[in-house]
């Protein structure tokens, strides 16, 4: 998994996570994640380690003590991105977002969910975080319904505005994040299936047409890995107009690049990558889940940029202050 676009500190994080998660049975693809057989054994692992309490110092309540917790912030991107990039499907990004924006201390071990969570897990949660923090104990709901992914879903129409909060924007940059690594895991099997196939007495690999695809494929990946990187840049900056900016930058590309290595991916494995034992699908149907969370009739700050090319020019400048 590249990591080349996190602080040495998050990249040791998520080889950490990588390591453990490599052992772990994932459930059938398109099965209602919350009822595998190992989900609550690896949740417990993932609370255990402290994968999902990362956030729980972090102030979200203003850009300026986002900035502050950058670090932090890092940590979180590097256990959501190696989650996803193992095809993992565990509450740990929503929960991290949920504990940060809570103003009291939840006790570990609790899946928790906010608006942010737009109702994904929001059926198998026991602690609910309103927009002011306060927290709501409840019981476990049932499944209600589920998403491409499988993850326990109920469906919910949300303000439009949600995404333009500094909790909101810190909720964003972990889906980004997310996104980015489902998409690196699945690029990453890809070429690892045609780099073994043998047709016509020679790797499928070795066709100019799959080298091709593979390579565009990787060169999208790497525009959202630096759309990403400033987005990360501007978090430093407490700058809220350029902040937003990137984040409706960056996941403008992520829907993009998400539709586009799920469906490539697939065409490269041809029929396999259907099967169990690819593994693909665990990947694949987080892309298509993570693109479409939240969209629904929302802009994501779209509709609030402006028109002039001037300032359009402003807001796109590149942060120079590189932090890594």
């Amino acid at each position: 998994m590249s990591t080349t676009i996190l602080t040495d500190e998050a990249a040791q994080l998520a080889e950490i996570v990588a390591d453990v998660v490599t052992t772990w049975e994932l459930p059938v693809a398109g099965g209602l994640v919350s009822e595998a057989e190992h989900f609550h054994e690896q949740w417990k692992v993932a609370e255990e380690l402290g994968w999902t309490t990362i956030l729980d110092d972090v102030d979200c309540t203003s850009f300026e003590a986002l900035a502050e917790s950058a670090e932090l912030i890092d940590a979180a991107a590097a256990a959501t991105r190696a989650l996803a990039h193992a095809g993992a499907a565990l509450p740990v990004r929503q929960t991290l977002v949920a504990r940060a924006l809570a103003v009291q201390p939840t006790a570990p071990g609790r899946i928790v969910v906010s608006a942010h969570s737009f109702g994904v897990w929001d059926p198998i949660a026991t602690v609910f975080v309103g927009a002011d923090g306060t927290t709501e104990a409840r019981a476990v709901q049932g499944s209600v319904d589920r998403d491409v992914a499988g993850r326990p879903l109920h469906r919910t129409d949300l303000p439009e505005d949600l995404g333009d909060r500094p909790d909101g924007v810190l909720a964003q940059f972990l889906l980004v994040q997310e996104i980015a690594g489902a998409a690196s895991g699945a690029i990453e099997q890809a070429r690892a299936y045609v780099s073994s196939r043998i047709q016509f007495g020679r790797p499928l690999i070795k066709l100019p047409a799959v080298a091709q695809e593979l390579g565009r494929l990787q060169i999208a990946q790497l525009q959202l890995d630096e759309a990403i990187a400033e987005f990360a840049r501007r978090l430093h900056t407490a700058d809220p107009e350029r902040i937003r900016f990137a984040a409706t930058a960056a996941r403008s590309l992520a829907c993009d690049v998400a539709s586009d290595v799920a469906t490539q991916a697939h065409q490269l494995h041809g029929a396999l990558g259907l099967t169990a034992d690819a593994t693909l699908r665990h990947r694949t149907l987080l892309l298509w889940a993570d693109r479409d969370e939240g969209l629904h009739q929302r802009s994501w700050g779209g509709h609030t940029l402006p028109t002039r090319e001037v300032d359009l020019w402003s807001l796109s400048e590149p942060e120079h202050a590189h932090r890594l």
